[in-house]
């Protein structure tokens, strides 16, 4: 056990966090080699289970405590949060240590696939979160990742967690009674260090490599460090709202293309007339504006004022919405519940969990087109809070044709750094993957914008600080869309599929016995501790 809450330890100051604000590569490179080797000294399934369990819950409360924040049904969040990850990481656990049994020569390589495959896994569907991949503590390594518009994120986690598995089989062999280093390790070994290689030479040739423009956006992006889930003084925020964005568009003689307030930062809902003939109109805070304003609202899509989507607008000098987008991908039991319609479900949330109300999903993507000053005309799609997270829903804009994704983001009620930061830093690889600019306007931080090769435009505003920030953003649009764009999340089933032929094989041909010792206790077959040697 403590060498999986060392485990957790190392991988919560990989990742951002408050002693950390980037997050740590150095941590990075060997943070599951404890866990790992746990692992392979368990003494059957259900040991090397208990071990994941205990990794799950450790790094769950210490890389996601923020979530103690989140509104009044906080300890609902973070505790539904660690026993996912105390279940997820169990079942890891079991599957891994069934991994190690592949001969030594493939064992990393095996470890390290069923990881990435893992991460992949927990980050899709319904219950997906993307948080916490082994793939994060580098996002500063720029030349390393490069290679994610290949692979998407998954690729980098695959490339960290061999480097893992690999750190994890030489720890391993201070276990092992014999001397000396077997050979396959020191072939696994430089075998991992040929893919980091290939991996920064192919990240140094991206850096040099140039994307056309088609000119530029000038963007006022306004954090106004206010909270719009507590109740009480919208007006107050309001008028904040209002005083940054006059700031922001006299920063400069010409006046700006964009003004963008972040995840509902505008409390009033709005809704098309009952006739649907006109436009909706929106709010007279918004209409005074000579610019247009790019904002999140609550947008009432039925007569029941709390049938409403988490939107975001566009709203031309004068008032009139020219388009909006209600966010698709939902936080599961906290923006959606399952069978919310049923009147049981919805009273015990009401009553016993404090979630009064959900929202309801956008059906599509919505492509907003802005003309330039400059110009010509800029087309963007707008994820809404988490949305930057998801590799496969950020791809299906650029596929739609979007240049830029601009994403609205409500993190001011985490109130911690590395909540604000491993949101920004989960979100900058979609820039990377789709050779695109990713804008970040935020009510308490990360406020920034980020280049196509992971590199921020100008200097982020300062956390949990009131400010407007003036950017000129180049519009790239690469001649050809990247691979992983075309082709999505095409690793992960290819990793499950050569894993599940990897093993297959290994158990059928009795190669494992080349990984564990044949006739030992809890060798296949047997019962007791089953330890893999080193190679």
């Amino acid at each position: 056990m403590p060498l999986a809450v060392c485990s957790a330890l190392l991988l919560a100051l990989a990742l951002p966090n408050d002693l950390f604000p980037l997050g740590s590569p150095l941590f990075g490179v060997a943070c599951l080699a404890p866990l790992l080797t746990a692992i392979y000294r368990s003494r059957s399934y259900g040991h090397a289970a208990w071990l994941g369990a205990v990794f799950g819950i450790c790094i769950s409360v210490l890389s996601n405590f923020w979530l103690l924040f989140f509104q009044s049904f906080s300890v609902w969040t973070l505790g539904g949060v660690t026993l996912a990850y105390l279940g997820y990481h169990a079942l890891l656990a079991a599957v891994l240590r069934f991994a190690a049994g592949a001969p030594p020569a493939y064992r990393p390589f095996t470890v390290a696939a069923a990881w990435a495959l893992y991460e992949y896994l927990k980050s899709s569907g319904y219950l997906g979160y993307p948080w916490g991949l082994i793939a994060y503590p580098v996002h500063a390594v720029t030349p390393l990742i490069q290679f994610v518009e290949i692979t998407g994120v998954w690729g980098l986690s695959l490339l960290m967690a061999t480097v893992n598995a690999v750190a994890a089989e030489w720890l391993h062999l201070l276990w092992q009674p014999r001397r000396g280093v077997p050979a396959t390790l020191w072939r696994s070994s430089a075998a991992a260090a040929l893919l980091l290689i290939a991996a920064l030479g192919y990240g140094a040739a991206a850096l040099w490599r140039e994307i056309p423009t088609a000119g530029s956006a000038d963007l006022v992006l306004v954090q106004h460090n206010a909270n719009p889930w507590q109740s009480g003084d919208d007006a107050g925020a309001l008028r904040i709202l209002e005083t940054l964005t006059a700031a922001g568009i006299a920063a400069a003689p010409a006046a700006p293309d964009l003004v963008v307030w972040s995840e509902t930062a505008l409390r009033a809902a709005v809704s098309a007339p009952p006739d649907r003939a006109a436009p909706p109109a929106a709010p007279a805070a918004v209409s005074r504006f000579p610019v247009p304003l790019l904002t999140g609202v609550p947008w009432i899509v039925r007569d029941d004022p709390l049938a409403a989507m988490n939107a975001a607008m566009l709203v031309a000098p004068g008032g009139e919405v020219l388009a909006h987008y209600g966010k698709q991908h939902l936080v599961p039991f906290a923006e959606s519940v399952p069978f919310w319609d049923l009147a049981p479900v919805r009273r015990f949330f009401r009553q016993v969990i404090g979630l009064q109300a959900v929202w309801v999903p956008g059906a599509n993507a919505t492509i907003f087109s802005l003309p330039l000053r400059a110009g010509g005309s800029v087309r963007f799609a707008t994820p809404i809070c988490f949305e930057d997270a998801f590799p496969d829903l950020n791809r299906r804009f650029i596929l739609a044709g979007a240049d830029l994704l601009i994403n609205l983001t409500n993190d001011a009620w985490s109130r911690t750094v590395s909540a604000e930061t491993q949101h920004f830093v989960t979100a900058k690889l979609r820039a990377v993957e789709n050779r695109r600019v990713l804008i970040r306007a935020t009510n308490g931080g990360v406020t920034a914008a980020v280049d196509p090769w992971g590199r921020t435009i100008g200097d982020p505003a300062p956390l949990f600080t009131a400010t407007a920030v003036r950017l000129q953003v180049p519009v790239y649009r690469p001649p050809a869309a990247t691979p992983y764009t075309r082709f999505g999340d095409y690793l992960p089933p290819l990793l499950g599929l050569l894993l599940g032929v990897q093993l297959a094989v290994t158990r059928l041909t009795g190669a494992a016995r080349s990984g564990w010792r044949s006739g030992r206790r809890g060798a296949p077959g047997g019962s007791g501790r089953r330890t893999p040697p080193a190679g």
